[in-house]
This record gives structure tokens, sequence and C-alpha cells, in this order.
């Protein structure tokens, strides 16, 4: 009810403090003769994660509560000020109201997934950054590079030599050929010949463009530019680095999911490994959930909804008070099923036509896709399309490898013919 026995007290977060912790917890059981233990702990960081399963092994029961909801709380007791005092009565007062979670926290399979699906998308974050500061780098030593604009026939159009910076040919020639006076030097033929003896497929139109560009370039002598061009060759490291994780990174995720009970979201057009780990992931385990509203509501990506007085609900904004990687992936999903699904793809033009902005039908399909996701995997089915030109082995093959095609069927195919027949 609110009554405290205990002052607020400090343990660490190890095995000495939570003997610590459990020891004064029983204390109390004992002199009050109290039954049951409730834990009420914010998900700060991933401090709090051993600490949960610890206390869910002695039998206590956990609520985990996020940092919004505890915010909200000090809100409504009109308390701006924030000290760990008043984040504990915060954190009792959500509990006495009935905010929280009690489901367990991921483990296994699952956890390894997560972990490794999270990993990628920081390395990701990570090769977005780099490739920023190489554009900066290029910039200043061969500006053109990358394209501009030019005036054809009255109007303004940009032309760029690359329609991919970061392909095999300009990442090559901008760590072995950067500035527009090694391109000048190379002249036509060098430039072709390097390209078939490196396989760099530059095409005429492409030589013609660079030599262009390099001719009437705006950029500074290269002695000027010694500085930009050694960072320029660190970065392109890094990229080659990163790249190379990733890849690694991929393949590994591909093989522990199609292992797993989530690959049947594989057989959804515009649903990749990548995203479809990801997904799975952050949903964990379906057990713990009665429906799919509920992992809707564990992304964030439920709408707030306000109605009183037997008028019609009006519809905001998303919540946004669940776990920010789960609404992420909602959010990706729902872009690449808008783009990559012919059925997802009408809805969100539909959407659309109701007036939507891209961003709010990109979240709805989103959730609808946690909805089927929910449903195919508790039902272990597979994606049933009304497309014409649907085939569930070419959708399999286009996003695994030979071998883990090979194992998709024999787990989540061909098993299943054998108990229905």
């Amino acid at each position: 009810y609110g009554d405290i026995i205990v002052k607020p007290f400090e343990f660490d977060a190890s095995l000495t403090g939570f003997e610590y912790l459990k020891r004064i917890i029983q204390s109390e059981k004992d002199k009050h003769k109290f039954k049951e233990v409730v834990v009420g702990i914010e998900t700060t960081g991933h401090y709090y994660e051993d600490l949960v399963r610890r206390c869910q092994s002695y039998g206590y029961h956990v609520r985990t509560l996020n940092a919004a909801t505890t915010a909200q709380e000090r809100q409504a007791l009109l308390n701006w000020s924030k000290t760990d005092n008043l984040d504990l009565m915060a954190i009792v007062q959500s509990m006495i109201h009935g905010r929280g979670t009690s489901n367990e926290l991921s483990s296994g399979d699952v956890l390894t997934l997560q972990k490794l699906t999270r990993a990628r998308r920081e390395l990701v974050g990570e090769q977005t950054t780099t490739q920023n500061l190489i554009r900066v780098h290029m910039d200043h030593i061969f500006r053109e590079f990358q394209g501009k604009s030019i005036w054809k026939n009255g109007t303004r159009e940009h032309v760029k030599p690359f329609s991919k910076l970061f392909g095999k040919a300009p990442l090559y020639l901008m760590r072995y050929f950067p500035h527009p006076s090694d391109i000048l030097k190379l002249g036509k033929e060098g430039l072709r010949e390097l390209s078939i003896r490196e396989n760099l497929k530059l095409r005429d139109s492409t030589i013609q463009t660079l030599l262009e560009f390099a001719q009437n370039s705006i950029s500074q002598p290269k002695d000027f530019l010694e500085g930009d061009i050694f960072l320029l060759t660190q970065k392109l490291d890094r990229l080659e680095l990163l790249s190379k994780q990733i890849s690694v990174l991929e393949r590994k995720i591909e093989d522990l999911f199609v292992e797993m009970e989530g690959a049947v979201l594989l057989s959804v057009s515009g649903i990749g490994v990548v995203t479809g780990a990801e997904l799975y992931a952050e949903m964990g385990d379906i057990s713990d959930f009665d429906h799919a509203g509920q992992l809707i509501k564990l992304a964030g990506t439920n709408p707030i909804v306000k109605q009183s007085g037997g008028k019609k609900p009006s519809y905001y904004c998303i919540s946004k008070q669940g776990r920010r990687t789960f609404r992420n992936i909602t959010y990706q999903v729902g872009k690449s099923l808008a783009v990559n699904n012919p059925e997802m793809k009408q809805r969100y033009l539909d959407f659309k036509e109701r007036g939507k902005l891209s961003n709010q039908a990109y979240i709805a399909l989103g959730n609808r896709m946690i909805r089927l996701a929910f449903s195919m995997i508790r039902n272990q089915t597979l994606y049933r399309s009304s497309q014409e030109n649907y085939v569930l082995l070419n959708e399999i093959s286009k996003k695994l490898r030979a071998s883990n095609v090979k194992r998709f069927y024999e787990i989540h195919v061909s098993s299943k013919l054998c108990r229905s027949a």
C-alpha cells in the first residue's frame, strides 16, 4: 500500500550485493509474516538484467518498468526533481497502480539472436558514420568525385560519375587515385587499362565524366591536401573492416535464425534474413503473451487514444512507451513491406489515400506485421499469399544460402507436411 518498512539503502549489482538484499527481504518477510515478494526494477541500461533473472530464480514476482513510466509517475506527484529516493517512490507507485510487465527476459538462442542483431545495427551505424566522413574528405580532395550540378537544355541536372559512391570502382580510385591530378595523369587509356586489370568495370561514359570533372575541378593542389588524403586512407581501412565484420555477423545471424521457429517469417515477401531475425529477436518468446496487441504495446507503437462521453475515439501519435529497439525494427519492417510486398504496398497506398503520412503508414504496416508474425510463429504456419507469381522456394532462395535453404525446408516445410499427412 506504499508504507515504507525499510528506509532506502544501497547495494552493489553483484552476487554479494544480491545476497545482502535477499537477507533484508527475508528478515522483513519473517518479521511481518509476508508470503510473497514483488520486486520492481527500472530498466536502466543492461544492469537490471542479471538482477531480474536472479530475483525470478528465487521465486520473487518481478515487475520491470521503463524510464518513461517512472518519469510520468514523478510528474503525477507534481515533483520535477530527480533523486534516487524519488525514483524509488516512483517505482513503488507504478507497481501499486499495476504498471510494468512481468514477462521474463529473453534467454537462450533468442537472447543470442537479439545480441547479434543489435550488434549488427550498431556496426551499420558506424559504417554510415564512416561513409559520411569519407564524403567530407573527398569534398576537400576532389569535390566533383561525388557529382556536380550542370545546366543542360536550360535545366539544372546533377551528374554523378558513379551511381554508388561506395562500390568497388570508386573505393579503389579513392584509395589509390583520390586527387584530380591522379585521374588526369592516368588519362583515358590509363583508366581503361586500370579498369581491365582490376576488374573495375568502368564504362566509357564514367571515364569521360571523371576526366571532365578532374580537368575543371575546384580542389586545391595535391601538395596542400596531405592530411586529408592520409585521413581518407584511414577511413577507407575502417570502412573495409566494418564491411567484413557486418558480413560475418550476417552469416552468423542467418545460420542461427534458420534453425529457430521465427524463421517462418522468411516466407513473407519483403522480410529478409536480417529484418526477420531482428523482428523475431525483439518479440522474444511469444508464449509470454496472450495476443499481438501486447507486443505492439511493448514496442510502443500503439496509438494514443482519447475518448469520453460517448464520443467517437480520437487517435493521436504512437505512445513511444515501449522498447526503442523494438520500435525501430517495427518501422523498418513496415517500410520494407511497403516497397517489396505487393499486398502490403496496396495497404500502404490505402493508408496514404486516407491522409496518413508515410511514417504513420510504415508504423501501421509494421504493427500489422507484428500481428501476422505472432500468428505465424504461434501456429508455425507459412505465409499465404494471393500473388500469382509467389513461389515459396523462390522466395526463400533469394534470402538464404543454398545450404540454409535445404535446412529451412527440412525444419519448417517437410516436417509440417509429414505431421499433416
